[in-house]
């Protein structure tokens, strides 16, 4: 009987450990949902002295002659966890954006050691493929840390446009291989799809069509970012001054100024004044060749299965800034299926909470779908670590 229990002991340990390690991390992804969904309350876990506290370096990390700066969260005392950079938006508070602060201490706190660069294009609210480059150095140096970051549990998550750039570094030959888990939160596929979204409020891809109202503010700095691909300076100026006083410039001043524009220069103006969604790949073919490359230069199409990570993708529905059908085409260009996993939320606006107030009969049919499933995607992403 004793020799029984024991065989049966040592069968069903490994089933006990197993169960409780998957219990440990469901309480961790309910603790870090909290803390996103309330950003400005105290972190609940390290409140209750369930999660330990994460210590902040910021570190300089040669490149080109001079430093990237970076911040380093990670818990002190602990080796051999999980590795990830987490790149920022476009912000003008670069890596000192609380929002960016409080998530990358909560992964921090969570078993990551997180490095978060600051990416100059971004920062200027800009897409820079110089940022690229950035996060391949920054990458790299994260994997280099001495007793810190297991190689086998690298990985890169990155939000809004900045999830343009944190995919093109997976795909990069340096980092490729090393890169075992990509993120991307509210991301774009392809920018000729998000122009038509800003400039005309459509979207749509397979089942999925409507139309939103882009916000005015990130209208206004997506086109600001397109001048940089204008070759001439003259275009580029009165461009800048036909977008910074739309809606209040005078009809006689809007039409002087668009007298003066070159061809291509009319061209790239009709594109984003444009309200016909029907027309926006004519009027993009209609633009400058330098206007032309910058896009396809943004493209994930030709990246995304170059790269042999597991993908986490996740959108807010209600996003004002890239429709959530740009994350569901880009889980389609995955190869496998298997290596991918979408989630469209209910609770998120662009990467943000949504903060419209749930009627009392959604909290059945759209609020508790949506957190079950940004739940699974926390859980996903956690359990990388």
């Amino acid at each position: 009987m004793k020799r029984l229990f024991l065989i049966l002991a040592s069968l069903l340990l490994p089933l006990v450990i197993l169960f409780l390690a998957q219990i440990r991390l469901g309480i961790l992804t309910a603790f870090f949902i909290w803390d996103v969904l309330h950003p400005g309350e105290a972190h609940v876990a390290a409140r209750l002295g369930w999660m330990p506290v994460p210590v902040v370096k910021e570190v300089a990390i040669p490149r080109r002659g001079e430093s990237l700066r970076a911040d380093l969260y990670r818990v002190p005392n602990k080796t051999s966890q999980a590795g990830i950079l987490l790149t920022h938006g476009m912000i003008e508070a670069g890596k000192n954006d609380p929002r960016l602060i409080h998530f990358a201490r909560s992964l921090a706190r969570s078993g990551f050691v997180v490095l978060v660069p600051e990416l100059s294009g971004m920062k200027s609210l800009r897409v820079l493929l110089s940022d690229v480059e950035d996060i391949v150095i920054a990458f790299r140096y994260l994997g280099s840390l001495e007793n810190g970051v297991d190689e086998r549990k690298m990985g890169l998550l990155g939000f809004s446009y900045g999830a343009g750039p944190t995919l093109l570094a997976a795909a990069h030959p340096d980092i490729r291989q090393r890169v075992k888990f990509v993120a991307s939160f509210g991301g774009y596929y392809d920018p000729v799809n998000v122009i038509r979204f800003i400039t005309t409020g459509y979207y749509e891809y397979g089942g999925e069509r409507g139309f939103g109202k882009p916000e005015p503010y990130g209208r206004w700095i997506f086109y600001m970012n397109q001048l940089d691909s204008v070759k001439s300076e003259r275009d580029r100026q009165r461009l800048k001054a036909l977008f910074s006083g739309e809606g209040r410039m005078e009809t006689k001043q809007q039409l002087a100024l668009r007298a003066g524009l070159s061809p291509s220069g009319r061209a790239l103006y009709e594109l984003l004044t444009n309200k016909d969604p029907n027309r926006v790949e004519d009027l993009v073919k209609r633009t400058d060749g330098s206007f032309q490359t910058y896009l396809k230069s943004l493209s994930l199409a030709p990246i995304v299965p170059l790269v042999p990570a597991y993908f986490i993708i996740g959108h807010g529905k209600g996003d004002p800034l890239i429709p959530y059908t740009e994350s569901l085409r880009l889980a389609d260009a995955v190869p496998k299926r298997r290596q991918v996993h979408v989630a469209v939320l209910d609770l998120f606006t662009h990467v943000d909470p949504a903060e419209a107030k749930f009627r009392a009969e959604e909290w059945v049919t759209v609020y508790l779908p949506s957190l079950l499933r940004f739940y699974s995607l926390i859980y996903d992403l956690l359990r990388q670590g």
